[in-house]
């Protein structure tokens, strides 16, 4: 016999259908965002040590980092793919929040928030945040934030220019794209910072994020964490 809860529910998906991100397929009444077939599908890391993985070794030689980790492989053609066009060019805030929480439960219970003070997301440019309505990375942090009781920072780092799409461009190109990037605003002298983003690719723009904190707080901490590493 039906119940209230699940005449409710009938009748919100009957007016707004929820669908995976991912496939696109009916979620039922016990799925968040992806269905269970894609949730499993995911191309997980698995990140096992913190301070010497692919994701880290990017830094290595450019800034210091403390510990790094990304939560899944970015393949063009596959559900990692349609993930990101979802959280970026959908208009989908809620699944950058829900994906956050997400890895942080991956990640608390294996200790990688353990020291960290606050969390910074890697900025968009007023003009591109204003055109998408949000900042993808900012959502996953908002998330992270939330489930581990992490501080989110919002304004200690914004983007000083709209710099040109680096999709295309050699990994020389992003570093010369990336230079004076962004401005910190605040000092966080002392602090274990965590900086989050969506894809790490080379590592240009995160180094260039990290740099502009080093340049006010020397003596900063960084750790590093994004939801995917191409």
């Amino acid at each position: 016999m039906a119940t209230l809860t699940d005449w409710f529910y009938d009748l919100f998906n009957f007016i707004r259908p929820r669908t995976c991100a991912v496939c696109g397929a009916s979620l039922n009444a016990t799925e968040q965002k992806l269905c269970g077939s894609c949730l499993l599908e995911l191309p997980y890391i698995g990140c096992e040590d913190f301070y010497d993985n692919p994701s880290a070794r990017l830094f290595w030689g450019r800034i210091p980092v403390e510990r790094a980790c990304s939560f899944m492989h970015y393949h063009h053609d596959a559900e990692s793919h349609n993930l990101l066009v979802s959280l970026k060019y959908r208009h989908r805030p809620d699944l950058g929040a829900w994906l956050g929480r997400l890895m942080a439960r991956e990640l608390l219970p294996r200790g990688f928030f353990e020291g960290i003070d606050c969390i910074v997301a890697v900025p968009l440019h007023w003009q591109r945040h204003w055109q998408r309505g949000y900042n993808q990375s900012r959502e996953l942090a908002r998330g992270l934030s939330k489930a581990t009781g992490i501080p989110l920072l919002r304004r200690a780092v914004v983007r000083a220019r709209n710099n040109k799409s680096q999709t295309r461009m050699s990994t020389a190109e992003r570093m010369q794209n990336t230079q004076q990037l962004f401005q910190a605003r605040m000092s966080l002298a002392g602090r274990h910072v965590l900086l989050v983003d969506d894809v790490l690719t080379t590592g240009a723009t995160l180094s260039a994020c990290a740099q502009a904190i080093l340049d006010v707080s020397p003596d900063v901490r960084i750790s590093i964490l994004t939801l995917a590493r191409a």
